[in-house]
């Protein structure tokens, strides 16, 4: 085979395989004939050409529906597995939760009233019933500036102390001493008298992973001693990941199905818009409460947690009402198609794609 001619195939590769299948030859033939005598590689012009010409057929849908179908499916996969990436970052971290019994009585100097664990054996579970509020806002307010805690964890209750002032000085001192990063001892995030009389005195520290926030509180007659893991620092990175890659792969898909859609008889493209209006409408409407629910409170100080990042794939186990919508649609269009095919309504593709031009079928 000609180096030409090769590098000219190498270079279609670019257009989808349905497009190379119905006019590859002819652009092929095309391009040879035009050919200057002795040529051996194509143009920076013709090389340029192709390829943007090919991707903008991969990536742009023909029609104004197509691209907001398009558009509002690819978005919704994308905000989706923006937590699939968080979720893979985080589960690779494996933030372990702590287990201070022992260490949380000493430094108090009691055995606890009572205890309770927030959920974090199952991370989506997590993600799914945190939210952002209380204690895991306010630690900016409460002096602290270090690492951030993951909600998950356990929190031990001491009642009836005597001296709660004393109680939290000697525990920081205890803390610092022993090699525990504290931040300042403070009345917590208090906006107004009513914050301070309720605060009664709090402090983070952390050491190894680990996240201690240590409070008084009920008149100065007991002390709350929380403990958390850190959160892992990499997880924006894995959401931001999780976007992009389901952003680029579902809208060049769905792009494949809206040529696809716009080549078949008037009849079948009705059939399709029917099937396709719920996806349109779930897609939407699930997008839209993934993002509001990852956002904090409007009363809080609207830190956006990692545990967060993972809200919109736990959406979808937990809820997965719209997940289900949006599958049986596509599977129903995509079925549409394929008899669609078999009977030979799927008209040619345009030759007006080689030209840089997308057909409006």
């Amino acid at each position: 085979m000609p180096d030409l001619e090769r590098s000219y195939r190498r270079l279609l590769w670019a257009y989808p395989g349905f497009y190379r299948r119905e006019r590859g030859p002819e652009i092929l033939t095309t391009l040879l004939d035009a050919a200057e005598p002795g040529q051996v590689r194509p143009s920076r012009g013709e090389a340029a050409h192709l390829l943007v010409n090919g991707l903008r057929y991969r990536f742009v849908p023909p029609t104004w529906i197509g691209r907001l179908a398009t558009g509002l499916v690819a978005i919704w996969a994308a905000v989706v597995l923006s937590g699939a990436g968080a979720l893979a970052v985080w589960a690779l971290a494996n933030p372990e939760e702590p287990d201070l019994a022992a260490f949380s009585d000493e430094l108090v100097g009691r055995p606890a009233s009572s205890a309770y664990e927030l959920p974090g054996g199952n991370l989506l579970d997590m993600a799914y019933a945190y939210r952002t509020y209380g204690e895991f806002q306010d630690f900016a307010m409460e002096g602290w500036d270090g690492g951030r805690p993951a909600p998950m964890g356990q929190s031990r209750v001491y009642e009836q102390v005597t001296d709660t002032p004393t109680v939290l000085a000697d525990a920081h001192q205890l803390l610092t001493s022993a090699g525990w990063r504290t931040g300042a001892l403070s009345q917590g995030g208090a906006d107004s008298q009513a914050d301070v009389n309720s605060a009664h005195g709090v402090f983070w520290a952390s050491r190894d992973g680990v996240l201690l926030r240590v409070s008084g509180y009920d008149n100065q007659t007991g002390v709350t001693v929380g403990a958390y893991p850190i959160e892992p620092s990499s997880v924006l990175a894995g959401a931001i990941t999780g976007f992009v890659v389901g952003l680029i792969v579902v809208w060049q898909a769905m792009t494949w199905m809206a040529h696809r859609v716009a080549r078949t008889a008037r009849q079948a493209r009705w059939l399709i818009l029917l099937l396709g209006l719920p996806t349109l409408l779930a897609g939407g409407v699930n997008t839209l409460d993934n993002v509001l629910s990852m956002l904090p409170d409007p009363g809080s100080a609207n830190v956006l947690f990692a545990a967060d990042y993972m809200y919109p794939l736990a959406n979808q186990i937990a809820d997965p009402l719209a997940a289900t919508v949006i599958a049986l649609a596509l599977t129903g269009i995509l079925s549409v198609l394929a008899v669609a095919a078999r009977i030979g309504q799927l008209r040619p593709t345009s030759p007006a794609a080689s030209t840089g031009e997308v057909t409006e079928g």
